[in-house]
């Protein structure tokens, strides 16, 4: 090979080598900027999430006190009076109205907990309604066995399932809080 071979292939190396270097560096550059919009993204939506998360978990521990009671069968009394169901209804709407705001929040999963509290927490008004209404009264003839039924199958189970559920909502928010996104999508 002679001297102007080896210098024009010297140089076209050259400009190979720096053509590739350029396009690696803008794709670096690329890769850079995207990881930083998407951690300002994430930022961005961690700070409404803890909001709502820290309202939610504080009217679900309020529903939790006043619904406590009734995860003991032996602390029903069976002559609940009309507040009872009245106060634990009004605890179960104000649940609704945070579990909407942790829904749209999100993600998903956290979302998908908080609904289910706030159903279940529906659910255990009701229940709490109908034994009131139906509690043995002097005058009535009610069934002693299904009253019995009513109180442990509808109250108490139910109210444990409001605490499982409070319990189970706490460790997927704070996962959700911790969540960077390297880990993908769960």
């Amino acid at each position: 090979m002679d001297a102007g071979t080896a210098a024009v292939l010297g140089a076209l190396a050259g400009s190979v080598a720096t053509v590739g270097a350029a396009l690696a560096t803008g794709w670096a550059q690329r890769e850079g900027a995207r990881i930083a919009v998407r951690a300002e993204h994430r930022r961005e939506r961690r700070e409404p999430r803890l909001a709502a998360y820290k309202e939610f978990i504080s009217v679900a521990s309020a529903f939790r006190s006043e619904s406590s009671p009734y995860t003991i069968p032996g602390l029903i009394p069976d002559d609940l009076e009309d507040e009872a169901a009245d106060s634990i209804s009004e605890a179960a709407a104000e649940l609704k109205r945070s579990a909407m705001d942790v829904a749209l929040a999100g993600p998903r999963r956290v979302s998908k907990d908080a609904i289910r509290i706030e159903r279940l927490g529906n659910h255990l008004a009701i229940s709490i309604r109908l034994f009131v209404h139906f509690a043995p009264q002097a005058n009535a003839a009610i069934d002693e066995k299904l009253f019995q039924r009513m109180r442990r199958r509808g109250v108490v189970s139910l109210a444990r399932k409001v605490n499982r559920a409070i319990d189970t909502f706490l460790l997927r928010a704070q996962a959700a809080l911790d969540d960077d996104g390297s880990l993908g999508r769960r």
